[in-house]
């Protein structure tokens, strides 16, 4: 297989983004649920559909801060489940 049917292939960045985001959009990973301090808290009360044309709108760095944001919101719950 050539160098450009490899890369055809391979997801992007942004397909990867938006596939994480999916999945983060339905509810949030610690708990399930939808926590009102949560940035995606009014995405995740919109129908599937809606959720999807919102985030097909984003641009890769808003996509990227939303993620990274989740990221670190997730290391810090954790920690604090074990101190607590």
């Amino acid at each position: 297989m050539d160098t450009a049917a490899k890369q055809k292939t391979r997801p992007s960045r942004r397909d990867k983004l938006g596939t994480s985001l999916i999945s983060l959009s339905k509810c949030c990973p610690i708990n399930e649920g939808n926590p009102e301090d949560c940035l995606l808290f009014q995405v995740r009360k919109l129908k599937p559909s809606a959720r999807l044309k919102w985030f097909d709108g984003l641009t890769e760095e808003d996509q990227s801060f939303i993620a990274a944001y989740h990221h670190i919101c997730l290391k810090v719950r954790l920690a604090e489940n074990r101190i607590a």
